[in-house]
């Protein structure tokens, strides 16, 4: 792998013979610090790329299990439909096989209308004619319901099949997907593990470095964007709604608790879990994934965004499609995040690399 090459290699030196006329000047050797700061860049970088690829397959994962369970309850009911078309249809079966008894002893159709004309008078015609009439429409009718009953229960198995077929393959795409997050955790550990203390405490730097720098770049972006709005901050930023308030309650009482791809509490989360999590106990329910909770309420402006708000990334700024990221907005250009694999819930900086954008998913009852 030219990576783990590159990671643990030592610096090449290239040496060329003395030539006759006289002797060259010998290169300065590589720096060691010189050496190991590039290491450590491409430690980072190679780390952020897996990490990015780690967070969009456990996007997939979370979209696909949250399929099969709804795939499931549908799976169940369907299963129910079966049986109670089964045992209604059974039941009329029995009455309607009753029926055609009773019309045969009694010489069919044709038989009861022949007892109408025993009647005495007109009014018993007339009404042995009603009567009649009545048990032969009522065997009209069984005999229908009995053939709507053998259509609703092949609808009902064919609706079977399908939700089982389904299912059975989300079930492999839901253990594909956890497949691949596991692989791409375990490369992140393993490129992690070949590098030695120096670079990696060397990465750590680099990407605190680049942390600060873009929160800088983000709170003079944030700053200018609310003066085009007129909202440039005087004080402490409010939440709008009780549900954004509540909201951003509860994500606070998930700080320090560790990231886990797939989770939604209680002791850990991913970053579309603490949102969901955070708003349901707010009275809001979100979808499960990033991707689809971008559609969960309207989208806000950089410049307008207020506590409770939805901050999102992608991987192309221009396809929701590609969204991987997701962190609740609390005001003054801070927010509560569940950022990535050995990365605790916590408060941090807003950054705009790969910012597509915010959505509001809070009523509009203001906070009393």
């Amino acid at each position: 792998m030219l990576l783990a090459v590159a990671l643990t290699a030592g610096p090449a030196i290239s040496s060329m013979p003395a030539l006759a006329a006289g002797p060259l000047t010998a290169a300065p050797p590589a720096s060691p610090i010189g050496d190991a700061s590039a290491r450590a860049r491409a430690l980072r970088l190679a780390v952020d790329r897996l990490r990015l690829q780690a967070e969009q397959a456990s996007e997939d994962y979370d979209a696909a299990y949250e399929e099969l369970g709804r795939v499931v309850s549908q799976h169940l009911s369907a299963q129910q439909n079966l049986d109670q078309a089964v045992n209604t249809a059974d039941a009329r079966s029995v009455t309607a096989g009753r029926r055609v008894r009773a019309l045969y002893m009694s010489g069919g159709a044709p038989a009861l209308y022949a007892t109408v004309l025993q009647g005495t008078d007109i009014a018993d015609v007339l009404s042995r004619l009603q009567s009649v009439r009545r048990v032969v429409d009522v065997d009209r009718a069984a005999s229908s319901a009995a053939t709507h009953d053998v259509v609703d229960r092949a609808k009902a198995e064919k609706e079977l099949a399908r939700l089982a077929a389904r299912r059975t393959t989300l079930q492999a795409a839901v253990a594909d997907r956890a497949d691949r997050v596991r692989t791409l955790l375990a490369e992140t550990d393993a490129l992690l593990a070949q590098a030695n203390a120096r670079v990696r405490q060397l990465a750590e730097e680099q990407r605190r470095a680049e942390e600060a720098a873009a929160a800088r770049r983000a709170a003079e972006q944030l700053a200018r964007a609310q003066a085009q709005f007129a909202l440039l901050p005087t004080g402490p930023a409010l939440p709008p709604t009780e549900a954004a308030a509540r909201a951003i309650e509860v994500a606070s009482t998930q700080l320090g608790k560790p990231y886990l791809w797939g989770a939604t509490g209680p002791g850990s989360f991913d970053c579309s879990g603490l949102t969901l999590t955070s708003y349901r106990a707010a009275g809001v329910d979100l979808p499960r994934t990033s991707r689809e909770q971008w559609y969960a309420g309207p989208q806000v402006a950089l410049g307008d965004l207020e506590p409770g708000d939805l901050l999102f990334w992608a991987t192309d700024v221009t396809d929701p499609a590609t969204i991987h990221h997701v962190a609740l907005y609390i005001g003054n250009g801070q927010m509560i995040a569940a950022p990535h694999a050995g990365a605790p819930v916590r408060v941090q900086p807003v950054y705009l690399d790969g910012y597509i954008g915010a959505v509001r998913p809070t009523a509009s009852t203001p906070v009393a």
